[in-house]
């Protein structure tokens, strides 16, 4: 069992670097130190390898983003919607998971495509009902009056999804300076709503 997640780890390094087509089962065998023969004990070949690693990634990246909402718990809604951001910045620079997940939400591999797009619409779906608990806890908190929380909810995964194509072509610069421009936005129709 230990050969096969050594084998996912390593095999999720090439992914996020090299992305499906540029990664080689010869390569990731060599790195964990067996011959490519030995994968196949393990996988049924590299898609179901790729789709491993995707499934996993995307369970763990689902964990991580709930545990920072969590541990910002005490922070108002604005200001945890704004520093997620960040976050995923901070993510897509410094870990291969990130990474990973955001190229599979844009650019899955076109031999893989429907089945890469079930984990990443189950995943958003996901993300979406949990965003809708948490804004539902601040408004129950009087953060937010008249706002209908599924399409507050829809509006800002819409807005994340925007403003990271920026991230994966342009970089962080281009990404913060949608996201400068767009938030103030998306927030101030919130408050708008709040006050009718």
């Amino acid at each position: 069992m230990m050969s096969a997640i050594k084998i996912r780890n390593i095999a999720l390094s090439h992914f996020a670097k090299h992305g499906y087509e540029g990664s080689s089962l010869n390569e990731i065998a060599k790195e964990v130190g067996i011959k490519k023969a030995s994968i196949y004990s393990h996988y049924k070949g590299k898609d179901d390898l790729f789709l491993t690693v995707v499934r996993y990634v995307f369970q763990y990246e689902r964990r991580k983003i709930l545990i920072y909402f969590q541990s910002s718990k005490q922070k108002p809604i604005k200001t945890k919607l704004q520093d997620f951001f960040a976050f995923i910045e901070e993510g897509f620079n410094q870990s291969d998971t990130t990474k990973l997940l955001l190229r599979m939400c844009f650019f899955p591999p076109w031999n893989l495509r429907d089945k890469v797009s079930e984990i990443v619409n189950s995943f958003i779906d996901g993300m979406q009902r949990a965003l809708g608990k948490l804004m539902t806890f601040h408004k129950n908190k009087g953060e937010f009056i008249g706002v209908n929380i599924h399409q507050a909810a829809l509006a800002y995964i819409t807005l994340v999804d925007g403003v990271i194509i920026e991230l994966l072509f342009t970089g962080k610069n281009k990404f913060f300076e949608r996201v400068n421009v767009s938030f103030p936005i998306y927030w101030q129709g919130i408050a708008a709503v709040e006050k009718e």
